[in-house]
């Protein structure tokens, strides 16, 4: 399993791209930063987008991937995946005319460039040698992890998250669970923003792995507020645990 980290950042700044994660050659989850990175080659490739939640910095790349599809007269559609919820935020809010072109009707509605496929949280998607489950986590908007299964190995990722319960009951009972990409976005000194905007800090951080009790995946962290890197750094090595990485943009995991 091979993850390309196109950006992992919680804010934008040069060199430092917000999120988005190539897995092998055609699958996103998320899409904050993909035409900036990718080539035409790579990004014609692009089949799957799941999406966590709606917020700029994990969607905005899929406008500029659709116009570059277009253009280059890809026949296949692009398939957007998210809960119903998030997939009428994108239409209404993105695909309208109004901020973008609507994609999903074009250069049809029979044979439009992007599909909108709904997903039930919960229940498995099969895409060949993929299981994909999207699963609700905690934030200031509806918001999705997706926990990706392929040949007896799997890796959750969970969106922008505050203290959640639920994805972490399902994380203790996959067989196979080699990795968990876990926001971390500010320092214990801004616990109470990081509260109200449903974000983690190293503390909280913390208190959420142990909810994995027995499991012992690696564990990758993302979304970090640039301005704040430093001192997470140094939270994140207080605690102590070999498995906690931060990840870096341009990064390639291999599971």
């Amino acid at each position: 399993m091979k993850i390309r980290v196109l950006g992992c950042h919680g804010s934008q700044l040069p060199y430092h791209n917000t999120t988005s994660f190539l897995i092998e050659k055609n699958i996103l989850i998320d899409a904050g930063t993909v035409t900036p990175v990718l080539t035409m080659e790579e990004q014609l490739r692009i089949d799957y987008i799941f999406v966590t939640h709606t917020h700029l910095d994990h969607v905005r790349d899929i406008m500029f991937l659709a116009d570059n599809l277009y253009y280059a007269k890809r026949e296949r559609p692009l398939i957007v995946c998210s809960s119903r919820g998030i997939i009428e935020n994108i239409r209404r809010h993105l695909f309208n005319n109004i901020i973008w072109p609507d994609f999903s009707k074009i250069p049809s509605a029979k044979a439009p460039l992007i599909k909108f496929e709904i997903l039930t949280p919960g229940r498995k998607k099969i895409l060949g040698d993929w299981q994909v489950r999207a699963m609700g986590v905690h934030h200031t908007v509806e918001t999705m992890g997706y926990m990706m299964e392929s040949k007896d190995k799997a890796v959750l990722f969970l969106g922008d998250t505050g203290p959640t319960e639920d994805v972490w009951k399902v994380a203790r009972t996959v067989k196979g669970l080699r990795a968990i990409f876990v926001e971390t976005s500010l320092p214990g000194s801004m616990q109470g923003i990081a509260d109200k905007t449903g974000h983690l800090t190293p503390v909280t951080l913390a208190a959420e792995l142990k909810k994995l009790k027995d499991a012992k995946p690696e564990i990758y962290l993302y979304h970090m507020k640039s301005q704040y890197a430093e001192a997470i750094r140094r939270e994140i090595a207080a605690i102590g645990d070999k498995k906690i990485r931060i990840i870096e943009d341009g990064q390639v995991i291999r599971i």
